[in-house]
């Protein structure tokens, strides 16, 4: 598995389980807000198909009364908003324009299963692009694109010199472009670049608040942006960006 960490065996065992209860229940679609979750899951999916590897692992998950009997397909949320962005588009309250955007996609999305890349190629994904352009925003294209945001899991916690160089760079090349907004697929990506600008904003000649495409959507659509868009949480105050999209 790519995450290194969780010993085959067990990760395997527990995604099985958790695709099991979906299928148990009547869903066969999983959709995942997290890239490394989406990763994780398809991958386990890819091993399962082997009949030894899916034998092995039900026989373990005969102690929680399980089976694993696949039928289950798995997606990014992301990739269910790029699909129904037309739809979302015309529902919408408010719209992006006049907003300069930068987007930044999740490397376990177009890194790890590259040849299912939804919108734009793997080295060039588009797919939050697309889904921000049908609500009208100014898309900023920016020299580091397909750099890691820094945080890398391990990296985060025994190197964080490392996470703050990585980000601090992708920071850079971004607000070279001058965007109004970073918008991210990943709530991990999202943390690191949102909180990096507060710990060094005194440095920075500039900062942007730092949205998921899933809060990004739902405040387009209306929700409420405390209660629903928890952007109460954020390092860099998006309220500055909300004006300018007048929700407030």
């Amino acid at each position: 598995m790519h995450c290194g960490v969780v010993p085959p065996e067990a990760n395997l065992s527990l995604n099985a389980r958790n695709l099991a209860l979906a299928h148990d229940s009547g869903y066969t679609n999983v959709v995942c807000t997290c890239p490394t979750s989406y990763a994780n899951l398809k991958e386990c999916i890819n091993e399962l198909n082997d009949e030894k590897t899916r034998a092995a692992i039900n026989d373990v998950l005969k102690a929680v009364k399980h089976e694993y009997k696949g039928g289950v397909t798995v997606y990014h949320a992301a990739e269910v908003l790029y699909a129904m962005r037309k739809i979302l588009a015309e529902r919408a309250k408010l719209s992006l324009s006049g907003l300069k955007i930068a987007t930044h996609h999740g490397c376990h999305y177009n890194k790890i299963f590259y040849d299912e890349v939804v919108g734009g190629l793997w080295e060039y994904p588009t797919l939050l692009d697309n889904i921000c352009s049908s609500f009208s925003g100014t898309l900023v294209d920016y020299s580091e694109r397909s750099l890691c945001c820094g945080m890398g899991f391990s990296h985060f916690v025994s190197s964080s010199d490392y996470t703050e160089s990585i980000g601090l760079l992708k920071l850079e090349s971004i607000f070279a472009e001058e965007p109004d907004v970073i918008v991210t697929m990943c709530g991990a990506c999202q943390t690191v670049l949102d909180y990096l600008q507060k710990r060094f904003e005194k440095n920075l000649e500039r900062v942007a608040p730092v949205l998921n495409i899933s809060q990004l959507v739902a405040i387009l659509l209306g929700a409420n942006i405390t209660k629903d868009a928890c952007i109460q949480f954020a390092a860099i105050d998006v309220l500055p960006v909300l004006k300018k999209t007048e929700v407030i």
